[in-house]
């Protein structure tokens, strides 16, 4: 999904790096006010985990790749705000050391994946536990959630190189083959994020207090 440079027109890049930037002013705000000491290890050890999960790039056509997003794990677990810092720093990595991605096309990355790929998930999540703080909930809206966040974040790239080719049949193959990869990725992305969110709801519930809602009042094991 790391679009490389030369893919995307001059003015796309400048769009995106312009509105990736504004998202990461805020997310510093409000990474500073809520994320909590108990949280920081938790957000070491998943963007350690998330950056070498990325590095395994299965590649496609339209000169991109695919791959597990990791975006989805950290917003289910740390909020978007906080995940979307963790993705600059995976991404940063990527690009200007193992030349993954491109740095023109930097902001466009870090919208797809860092935006796209944990907004969603978040989103989607917290409204299936606010229909019904429940275990069944917690599933279905973390597999959910992890699904489409990877599937529309894989979706987004594809429009964006479609668009600076000009070319609709380019467009159209690019959403079809991104679609298509991107849906038996984000399968198994669902089963991951669910498999972590129950496994740290029993071993440290209190590492969710603020992400979740009512995490104190509610028994997700039920």
């Amino acid at each position: 999904m790391h679009i490389p440079d030369g893919w995307l027109t001059l003015l796309m890049c400048i769009v995106f790096w312009i509105i990736s930037l504004l998202f990461l002013v805020v997310a510093f705000w409000r990474t500073n006010r809520t994320l909590t000491e108990k949280q920081i290890p938790l957000m070491a050890t998943l963007t350690a985990m998330i950056f070498a999960a990325q590095m395994v790039n299965i590649p496609v056509l339209f000169g991109t790749t695919a791959h597990l997003l990791g975006g989805p794990i950290l917003a289910t677990t740390l909020g978007p705000f906080t995940s979307l810092i963790s993705m600059t720093i995976i991404l940063v990595i990527q690009a200007f050391v193992f030349q993954d991605g491109g740095i023109l096309t930097f902001g466009a990355n870090l919208f797809n994946m860092g935006v796209i790929g944990t907004f969603i998930p978040y989103a989607i999540l917290i409204g299936f536990l606010k229909l019904k703080p429940s275990k069944n909930s917690l599933i279905a809206g973390g597999f959910l959630g992890a699904f489409l966040g990877d599937l529309l974040a894989a979706i987004a790239a594809a429009i964006e190189v479609g668009l600076s080719t000009a070319d609709i049949t380019f467009l159209g193959i690019g959403l079809l083959t991104m679609t298509i990869h991107h849906s038996v990725i984000g399968v198994i992305e669902g089963i991951a994020t669910v498999i972590i969110l129950l496994t740290i709801l029993r071993i440290r519930p209190d590492l969710l207090k603020g992400t979740l809602p009512k995490i104190e009042s509610v028994d997700y094991g039920k």
